[in-house]
């Protein structure tokens, strides 16, 4: 059991080296059509966070305008500030 979790740790941890590389980039995200895997590259966006985005996103439909982030829940203001240079809304096809 021990050995199948080193496989795991080492592709998690390089998964999170993609992410922040996406994030030091500059790339920039459109809310509507960003996977729970980019989105995780925003500050104070995890896993959990990324995940309830996309959740919302399917439950409610396309965001308007990226300050409709905040009504995700576990998203709040800072998150929303620090993210918003890099975040754009357009429909999703």
């Amino acid at each position: 059991m021990k050995f199948y979790k080193y496989p795991l740790i080492l592709l998690f941890t390089l998964l999170s080296y993609q992410s922040a590389f996406a994030a030091e980039t500059g790339q920039m995200l459109n809310l509507n059509t960003a996977t729970a895997e980019q989105l995780d590259s925003l500050k104070g966006i995890g896993a959990s966070k990324s995940l309830a985005i996309v959740q919302y996103r399917t439950e409610h439909g396309d965001f308007k305008n990226i300050e409709q982030i905040v009504l995700v829940p576990g998203v709040g203001e800072k998150i929303y500030l620090d993210n918003k240079e890099k975040l754009f809304v357009e429909p999703s096809q």
